[in-house]
């Protein structure tokens, strides 16, 4: 068993080493455990608790010393756009070296100057990136304000709330793709979970409630935008005002969509709103 940290802008994480069904994507820089290994595909476990096997050469093994350096350092950030073009030199012009996904974790190497950033890669590429495309690793200020009426939420859970949602939006009209975390494809369950884990909230990858996760069940009439809607198989983000926006395979609106709760509405999807099983919050 050792910790591993993924180096390529996205692996592919498999169900089993066959490799025959795809369950998840890790991105540049996130950390793994890895517990078993099988020629050239290793059996790894997630810092968000997700097992499953992946290729060997997306991933590299490292030093408890460089495991904090990349999980704890002030030096690290976070990329914040849907996609950033590594460039060889602070300019438009220049070279692309990579190019990452929102939410791959970075090296900052320097000072910022004139708008540009220098980082380091978890795959050892060093080169430019717009300031603007990083954030410091969020750490969201907890909440606890239960069934109360929107006007006496606190501001810091409006903040959070609010930061969930732009996310959400932002991949508005994504393709569906099992297993997808990126602006390349999104499954139900890894649109959620990038929305939370941009904001600093890990919740788990998969369509349900489960224990250990900072989802818990709520009455339905406390629901407030950026809450979690389950129906079976399938989670979505609600809005507020009946909508919700989620990454649906359905043919009849596939991608990630905006649907309705309310019959009246055009938007409406009668199989999800009259399966709806649960309502998840973390607040």
């Amino acid at each position: 068993m050792y910790t591993g940290i993924v180096i390529v802008p996205k692996a592919t994480l498999y169900e089993n080493p066959t490799k025959e069904t795809v369950s998840d994507e890790l991105l540049s820089g996130w950390l793994v455990t890895v517990v078993q290994e099988r020629g050239r595909t290793l059996k790894i476990i997630t810092d968000y608790g997700y097992s499953g096997w992946i290729n060997s050469q997306n991933i590299r093994r490292i030093s408890t010393e460089t495991f904090h350096h990349w999980k704890e350092t002030p030096t690290t950030a976070i990329l914040c756009r849907k996609t950033t073009d590594l460039l060889k030199a602070p300019m438009v012009q220049a070279p692309v070296l990579s190019t990452l996904f929102m939410g791959s974790r970075v090296i900052l190497c320097g000072n910022p100057q004139d708008g540009w950033q220098k980082i380091r890669t978890a795959g050892g590429y060093c080169g430019y990136v717009p300031t603007l495309s990083l954030i410091a690793p969020p750490t969201p200020v907890p909440t606890t304000s239960g069934c109360l009426a929107p006007d006496v939420l606190s501001e810091d859970e409006w903040e959070l709330r609010s930061c969930i949602l732009n996310y959400a939006m932002s991949f508005l009209g994504t393709q569906y793709r099992w297993g997808g975390k990126t602006i390349l494809g999104l499954d139900c369950s890894g649109f959620t979970f990038m929305c939370y884990y941009m904001c600093g909230i890990i919740i788990y990858r998969d369509a349900m409630i489960k224990e250990d996760f900072p989802v818990h069940k709520i009455s339905f009439s406390c629901i407030k935008p950026a809450d979690l809607l389950y129906f079976p198989g399938h989670v979505a983000i609600y809005l507020g005002n009946g909508k919700y926006i989620h990454c649906t395979g359905n043919p009849n609106s596939f991608g990630c969509v905006i649907n309705s709760l309310r019959p009246e509405d055009l938007d409406y999807r009668a199989d999800l709103a009259e399966s709806l099983l649960a309502v998840g919050s973390v607040f």
